[in-house]
């Protein structure tokens, strides 16, 4: 059985190529992509970031908490008069994380 498949495979192979004749392999030419379209929006930095006053941050916490969910505070520091004072800036809800 497994010398009629062997035999089979070389003549069909056999057959696919006649003689005398090559298989033609024409150059295909690069196309080039078009360019992408330029974005609609622009990256907006602000200089100037106001804190969170500390009832809005009790006021974030509670709602994360009221929704089952973990407040995260973001939060970066500050110059004033000289010193590096950690000033909050966003209280995010996230999943609780399983115990």
């Amino acid at each position: 059985m497994k010398a009629l498949v062997i035999a089979a495979t070389a003549l069909l192979g056999a057959c696919s190529i006649l003689p005398g004749s090559s298989p033609k392999i024409e150059p295909v030419a690069p196309v080039a992509a078009p360019a992408p379209p330029e974005p609609a929006t622009s990256l907006i930095v602000e200089k100037e970031i106001t804190p969170l006053t500390r009832a809005e941050v009790i006021a974030g916490i509670n709602e994360c908490e009221t929704s089952n969910l973990r407040p995260v505070i973001l939060s970066t520091k500050r110059r004033v008069n000289g010193q590096l004072i950690p000033a909050v800036v966003e209280v995010t809800c996230l999943p609780k994380l399983p115990k």
